[in-house]
């Protein structure tokens, strides 16, 4: 298969790319970056020899710029079979009343306007092609779940579901699925405050981030596996469950981890 993971050169969308690259499958790696899609090129390229692996520079909120991506993709594989919508930033962790205007403007502009550049470019590619499947990422805010501090991230996660369901419905009884995938908490330096914000509200964060996140070597191979065996518009491929939670805080009891040792904090 040939897959578009958007917002790939770190953290999960980097894990994700590699198991599928593992398993046999053709990548596209991309960020707005150009020296980070260069380099994860390069890693990979001399990593997986016998795959055809494409780098491409993209601004999700650049509708052209996405438009440009499928093209690449298209072009160089013959066609895209998955995308998926990784592309994010969570912004700065402040009371809303607090940030600047610039800060939440970005953050809605690579949520929510970068995944629907992405499913209009997409989709009728896709259905033009004869199928595809693509892969919303979920976060915290998209059940609807709400916590202080990341309004402007929890609101753009809550809209990608609505828009997720919507598309969905739109697709029905078409060869393309549009689907969400939920990767949990996945411990990257991005989850990690800067030192001066590390304070007493930190530390009880990481106790409970300790029961419930996971390493990206852990999630992207689940990942990455129920999105090949997913054939069900509406779909969902999701990693910590309401069971696995729950499961989680009762093994706490007799178990504990310490995920962010190996970052130094």
């Amino acid at each position: 298969m040939n897959v578009v993971i958007t917002g790939s050169t770190e953290g999960i969308g980097l894990g994700m790319a590699r198991e599928f690259l593992a398993r046999g499958h053709d990548v596209v790696v991309s960020s707005r970056r150009p020296e980070a899609v260069a380099q994860r090129l390069a890693e990979l390229s001399h990593e997986f020899p016998g795959r055809r692996i494409v780098g491409q520079v993209c601004d999700v909120g650049d509708f052209d710029a996405v438009q440009a991506l499928w093209d690449k993709a298209a072009g160089e594989l013959g066609g895209v079979d998955i995308w998926v919508n990784n592309a994010g930033r969570d912004g700065r962790k402040v009371p809303f009343f607090m940030l600047p205007p610039e800060d939440y403007q970005l953050t809605v502009r690579t949520n929510l306007i970068g995944v629907m550049n992405c499913c209009r470019v997409a989709i009728p590619g896709m259905y033009q092609q004869g199928g595809g499947r693509i892969f919303n990422m979920e976060g915290f805010g998209s059940n609807g779940q709400v916590r202080p501090t990341i309004a402007p991230y929890g609101a753009t996660k809550y809209a990608v579901t609505y828009l997720t369901k919507a598309l969905a419905l739109e697709l029905k009884d078409t060869p393309v699925k549009m689907c969400y995938l939920s990767p949990g908490i996945v411990v990257t330096d991005l989850l990690v405050p800067p030192p001066e914000e590390r304070g007493e509200r930190w530390e009880q964060s990481k106790k409970i981030l300790n029961i419930l996140a996971d390493t990206v070597d852990t999630v992207a191979p689940f990942l990455v596996d129920g999105m090949l065996r997913m054939d069900r518009n509406g779909g969902a491929v999701r990693w910590l469950t309401p069971w696995k939670v729950r499961r989680r805080f009762l093994m706490s009891l007799f178990r504990k981890r310490d995920l962010f040792g190996p970052l130094g904090v």
